[in-house]
C-alpha cells in the first residue's frame, strides 16, 4: 500500500472518529426538554377566556370562523386561541423550574377572578403569576454576553 493511501486512510478515519465524538457529545449535551408545558397551557387558556372582556382580539392567528352570529365568533375564537397555545406551549414556560399545580392553580384563578385586564394582558406582573418571568442571568454569564455584543 502506498503512503498516499495510508494516509487517506488515516484521515478517513480521523474524519470518522470526530463525527463519532460530535455525535455523542450532542447526545449528551444539555438537556433540551421543555418546563411547564401543562401550566403554559392552563394560564393560555384562561388568558384566551378572559381576553374578550379585556377588548384583546382573538381573530389572530388567522383561523376560519364558520358562525354568522358574534356570539357563535367569540367562542370560536376562543377555541382557535386555544388550539392554537395547545401547540405554543409544548416549548414550555421560560422559567428552569415547574412551577406545579398548586401555582399554577393560583395563577389562573387571579386571571379568571380579575376585573384588572392588566392582570389578563400581562400575568407575569401580578405576585400569583411572578414565576412566570425568565430567571435572571448570572452575573458572570450577562458580563460574557455583553463583551461578545
Amino acid at each position: 500500500m502506498s503512503d498516499e493511501m495510508q494516509l487517506r486512510r488515516v484521515f478517513v478515519q480521523a474524519v470518522i472518529a470526530a463525527v463519532l465524538a460530535l455525535g455523542l457529545a450532542g447526545a449528551f449535551a444539555c438537556g433540551t426538554q421543555p418546563v411547564g408545558v401543562d401550566a403554559c397551557r392552563k394560564i393560555e387558556g384562561a388568558r384566551c377566556e378572559n381576553a374578550k372582556s379585556c377588548g384583546i382580539d382573538l381573530s389572530t392567528p388567522v383561523h376560519r370562523r364558520d358562525s354568522p352570529t358574534p356570539a357563535g365568533q367569540d367562542q370560536q375564537d376562543v377555541g382557535a386561541c386555544k388550539r392554537f397555545y395547545e401547540e405554543a406551549c409544548l416549548h414550555g414556560l421560560v422559567t428552569t423550574v415547574d412551577p406545579g399545580a398548586v401555582a399554577t392553580q393560583a395563577c389562573v384563578d387571579a386571571i379568571n377572578g380579575t376585573q384588572d385586564c392588566d392582570v389578563v394582558k400581562s400575568p407575569e406582573k401580578t405576585p400569583a403569576c411572578a414565576f412566570l418571568l425568565p430567571p435572571a442571568a448570572p452575573a458572570a454569564t450577562a458580563a460574557a454576553d455583553a463583551a461578545t455584543d
